[in-house]
């Protein structure tokens, strides 16, 4: 009999440890829970921030990127810069060059003719042979001024032409009429239309007026 009460009593402490078992078990796992759900909710709160700092991050990173090639263009470009500065001052100094050797080269013949001519009269003494070597040089000097585009500026005879001719002073003229050169004291001469220097001259009043009819 107290064998049996005995073991009805265990039994009962046994349930009830079970009871309060399963009674902490629930709690654990409530608790469990609601700290799964604390963090839950506390990683859906953080996460529009770190997803928008990780947009910043990562367009910063673009932005350094693009930096770095727009520098490096930059650089480029500037170094291109320089070499084509450089190239079109070295082709300005070789046409420069070319031209003043062109100029030069075309002279030269001149200055021989000169030279020929001055050892002819002083073996001769021969003043018309020193008279047709000038104009031989004469005739050389033009070929080479026209060898360069030059031309002459011959004003007698032509409408004054402030552009092209320099007067100096005016008189009456029967042969040329009023506002035409009628003297030329010095050529003209110019490239295409550009003027290197222009012809002095003197200008025609035309006829002269018979005095006491200046109406």
């Amino acid at each position: 009999m107290n064998k049996h009460k005995e073991e009805n009593q265990e039994i009962a402490e046994n349930q009830e440890k079970a009871s309060e078992t399963i009674v902490q078990e629930e709690q654990l796992e409530q608790s469990l829970n609601a700290e799964r759900e604390g963090e839950s909710k506390g990683v859906a709160q953080e996460d529009p921030a770190t997803k928008k700092i990780a947009e910043l991050e990562k367009n910063v990173l673009e932005l350094v990127e693009k930096l770095s090639i727009s520098e490096d263009k930059y650089l480029r470009l500037n170094a291109e810069i320089d070499n084509f500065r450089k190239r079109a001052l070295r082709e300005r100094n070789d046409v420069r060059v070319s031209t003043q050797f062109e100029v030069l080269n075309s002279i030269v013949p001149v200055l021989d003719h000169f030279e020929f001519a001055m050892s002819s009269v002083e073996q001769s003494h021969n003043l018309e042979k020193l008279f047709e070597g000038m104009k031989l040089i004469k005739v050389e000097f033009e070929k080479a001024l026209a060898s360069q585009g030059v031309e002459l500026i011959d004003a007698l005879g032509q409408p004054f032409d402030p552009r092209f001719h320099e007067g100096i002073a005016h008189e009456d003229s029967e042969e040329f009429e009023k506002d035409t050169v009628s003297k030329q004291w010095r050529l003209g001469y110019k490239i295409g239309e550009r003027v290197i220097r222009p012809a002095t001259v003197v200008i025609s009043n035309g006829k002269k007026q018979p005095e006491g009819n200046g109406k």
